[in-house]
């Protein structure tokens, strides 16, 4: 038997897990959905659009430059704009002591105008397809900004799906946490411990 050498040893660090996958694939998700939000969304958190506006913005100009579409660089400025908007939307909700979650994605106002009886975690998904829409529109005339923001289905899709599954799982400890104090205090009433 041979001795394996230190270079083909692998180390426990050296591999990537299915969770460091999912973070990173979720990190991309919620940079793409930044870059589209701005424009759909308003009232912001105060980090709602944070590191994620930063990576999205890497985005943008990677996109624009690799398929050299001038466009992509006009809805970079235009992007920039709308985050300067959403910013000073923020600030003054502040000033009036509107109280927002810090990394709160923004409320869905295009979608909510054109139904405005659906829930917002609805209005969500119909932004979701609406991007589809936009985009297929817009492919027709400069296919790499269409195909950008038809990408935004997948990754508005993919935020508001992750965003649900973790608000059902806090709910799920919540009640997990309310059982457990129920049987410690009836365990405290009788007194054997």
């Amino acid at each position: 038997m041979v001795p394996h050498s230190p270079q083909q040893r692998s180390q426990p660090g050296d591999r990537l897990t299915l969770g460091e996958s999912f973070k990173g694939l979720n990190i991309a998700a919620n940079a793409h959905a930044c870059t589209i939000t701005p424009f759909i969304r308003t009232d912001f958190g105060s980090e709602g659009i944070g590191m994620h506006g930063l990576v999205g913005a890497g985005m943008i100009l990677a996109w624009g430059c690799y398929f050299n579409c001038y466009p992509m660089f006009i809805y970079f400025l235009g992007w920039m704009a709308a985050c300067a908007v959403q910013r000073v939307r923020t600030y003054l909700n502040w000033r009036r002591g509107v109280i927002i979650h810090t990394r709160y994605n923004g409320y869905p106002w295009l979608a909510r105008r054109f139904f405005p009886r659906v829930s917002e975690a609805n209005a969500k998904a119909v932004e979701a397809f609406a991007c589809l829409a936009i985009g297929g529109l817009l492919a027709q005339f400069w296919p790499p900004l269409g195909w950008y923001v038809m990408a935004g289905f997948a990754s508005i899709m993919f935020t508001e799906a992750v965003m649900v599954e973790l608000t059902r799982r806090r709910l799920q400890a919540m009640r997990d946490a309310e059982i457990e104090q129920k049987y410690l205090a009836e365990k405290y009433r009788e007194g054997r411990f």
